[in-house]
């Protein structure tokens, strides 16, 4: 078993001293992947170095060290889908039985969701990543309708209990990824957005990262339609389904739109872009977040 932690993580487990602020702790079960999504570079086909997780670094830890995890308000394990995951993913949550543990795993089955929740997971990610079903054919691989049909057995089932990802930048429509915020919302699944960053030694490396307005715009409409209950019709696009306008006013409290996205205390520091960068997925709350969220709405 090859266990590894963020960066971040390190400093909650006394290995470095980290000063990023974390509330929660990352950890990825790492292993050579069997399917091959064109921008990860765990892919099957990916010459990148097992170490990166988009562009975050995973230092290999020991089981041990689990013992030593403090001050993490949640704990997030990231599954790559190597031969004998799901038996090295059970005796890690074995060992964390006192903290609150989210699972992104590419599940096949529910049994196999079911058997994590049983072993008492909190949640569990079901990655949808990319919303156009030819171009998820194409870039990520699988049925699109049977990993949804899984996300909505899997949420019925455990109400409040699942997550799913969206990559936006990859070829899809405003109206698409709105389109499903509505569908997962009905479904009380909450999204974890991300940009979409090229990885060097991956299919995909050449490719464009989205704009960071494009972006802005895109958290904005996941917070009106999860927080605030926006109707379709406020959410206006041009003839190519990209958003031109949203007819909402602006109100206090907005700019937290621009918070990562996903479970309680999420934050996933730099994981779109590089240290230095104004984050695409802000991961602390200003006054700066509500200027630039007024901007937009007003135009």
């Amino acid at each position: 078993m090859i266990l590894r932690a963020s960066y971040g993580t390190l400093g909650l487990l006394g290995l470095t001293k980290s000063k990023i602020r974390m509330d929660t702790a990352y950890f990825m079960l790492d292993g050579k992947c069997v399917f091959d999504c064109h921008f990860c570079s765990h892919a099957r086909s990916s010459v990148a170095h097992n170490k990166f997780l988009s562009r975050i670094i995973w230092k290999e830890i020991r089981m041990e060290d689990l013992k030593k995890l403090s001050n993490a308000k949640r704990v997030c394990i990231q599954v790559v889908s190597y031969p004998g995951y799901k038996e090295d993913l059970i005796e890690v949550l074995r060992h964390l039985k006192n903290h609150k543990v989210s699972v992104s795993v590419r599940a096949l089955t529910f049994d196999e969701v079911k058997m994590y929740f049983d072993i008492g997971v909190d949640s569990v990610g079901l990655a949808v990543d990319i919303v156009n079903r030819k171009l998820f054919k194409m870039i990520r691989g699988g049925n699109y309708d049977k990993v949804l049909e899984l996300i909505e057995k899997s949420s019925s089932k455990f109400p409040g209990k699942i997550t799913t990802h969206v990559i936006v930048g990859l070829g899809e429509t405003d109206k698409e990824l709105i389109n499903f915020f509505y569908y997962t919302k009905k479904l009380n699944v909450n999204v974890a957005l991300f940009a979409f960053t090229p990885i060097k030694g991956t299919k995909l490396e050449k490719f464009p990262p989205p704009s960071r307005g494009r972006y802005r715009r895109i958290q904005l409409a996941r917070f009106l339609i999860f927080e605030k209950n926006i109707e379709p019709e406020k959410f206006i696009f041009d003839n190519q389904g990209m958003l031109k306008e949203i007819e909402v006013g602006y109100f206090e409290g907005v700019g937290k739109a621009f918070l990562t996205s996903g479970c309680s205390f999420c934050t996933r520091p730099y994981y779109n872009e590089k240290p230095g960068e104004e984050p695409f997925n802000q991961f602390v709350y200003s006054k700066k977040l509500e200027v630039e969220a007024k901007k937009i709405l007003e135009g």
